[in-house]
């Protein structure tokens, strides 16, 4: 099941604009510790399903959503996604 949730941003033109995405369940991992007790993280992964403002879908650049998918990663807040595992 796939939630999808919402993220405001800032183009350089100064217009905002909202962004639909879906983003994978995130496990960060276990890099310490016995080496077979470690694991890599996995999941994460970002996409924009739509990005919109009050005047209807706006088509974005490849760069600005490469730039906003990097910051949702970094920034979005998982709370229960690792239910979703």
């Amino acid at each position: 099941m796939a939630r999808t949730y919402f993220m405001d941003f800032e183009r350089a033109d100064e217009t905002e604009v909202s962004v639909e995405y879906t983003i994978s369940a995130y496990d960060p991992g276990n890099t310490y510790g016995p080496a077979e007790s470690c694991y890599p993280p996995e999941g994460g992964e970002v996409e924009i399903i739509k990005v919109f403002n009050d005047a209807g879908p706006v088509v974005c650049t490849d760069d600005e959503a490469e730039k906003w998918s990097a910051y949702i990663a970094e920034n979005h807040d998982h709370g229960d996604d690792y239910d979703d595992f």
